[in-house]
């Protein structure tokens, strides 16, 4: 064996070759999945992110494309806190991450999960992504996640330039206590007047929820549609219900 064909079967030339073969949307889904099991079965921390390639490409037909990612995920579940660097290096980085916040999800607990989630939004924050869909997938990926970091680092998005990562933001908050959100959420409403999807949402919320206006009352009433009102209590109401 000569100095290239040790150069040949380097492991980084292998995982390459891999990663590829991961990409590959068309042919034989043998061939792709395959493939992962190889990576999966190498198990360092480059061929882990290899692996998570296979999350930036869909296949037909849509129940094989869900079989291979729902696999992958379970693969990177059992790897557990080995596959967290290559986890969050991708979600630094790529478009879709459905899959890779859910194995996450999975294999970190609480506060740990939380910081790991905050840190990942900050990143986000500083250094926005070309599309805003993964920001907006994140901040949704949040449910029953909080803390105060947390909550202040999910309001920078309520100033977001896309209208979906500011709803996630809104929505996320409104599950925090009103003595915690409601500012935030009333200051969200005035400062998007050029943006009724974002008012109209707000209004709908704050119905739902019955949180008050106290406060800001009179910025509220100058600026609400003709579908609503405010009560003498300070709730935001459907005009004729």
């Amino acid at each position: 064996m000569d100095v290239f064909d040790i150069f040949r079967r380097s492991p980084e030339k292998q995982i390459q070759k891999l990663r590829k073969k991961v990409k590959e949307p068309h042919g034989d889904a043998s061939v792709r999945e395959n493939a992962a099991l190889r990576l999966y079965e190498m198990g360092t921390a480059y061929a882990i992110r290899a692996l998570l390639d296979r999350y930036t490409i869909s296949v037909s037909p849509s129940s094989q494309d869900e079989k291979e990612k729902a696999e992958v995920c379970s693969w990177l579940v059992r790897m557990g806190s080995e596959a967290v660097p290559p986890i969050i290096d991708y979600l630094r980085n790529e478009r879709s991450v459905y899959w890779p916040i859910r194995a996450l999800r999975e294999i970190l607990d609480g506060d740990e999960l939380v910081e790991q989630v905050d840190k990942l939004l900050r990143f986000h924050w500083e250094n926005p992504p070309a599309s805003a869909f993964p920001k907006a997938q994140i901040i949704r990926s949040l449910e029953g996640l909080h803390s105060p970091e947390l909550e202040e680092t999910v309001r920078l998005f309520l100033d977001d330039e896309d209208d979906d990562v500011r709803l996630g933001a809104i929505e996320y908050l409104l599950e925090s206590p009103e003595e915690v959100a409601r500012e935030w959420i009333l200051e969200t409403y005035l400062e998007s007047g050029d943006r009724p999807r974002i008012q109209n949402q707000i209004l709908e919320h704050l119905v739902e929820k019955g949180w008050t206006v106290r406060g800001y009352r009179p910025a509220m009433e100058t600026s609400l549609p003709a579908a609503f009102t405010i009560t003498r209590e300070g709730r935001v109401k459907r005009v004729g219900s």
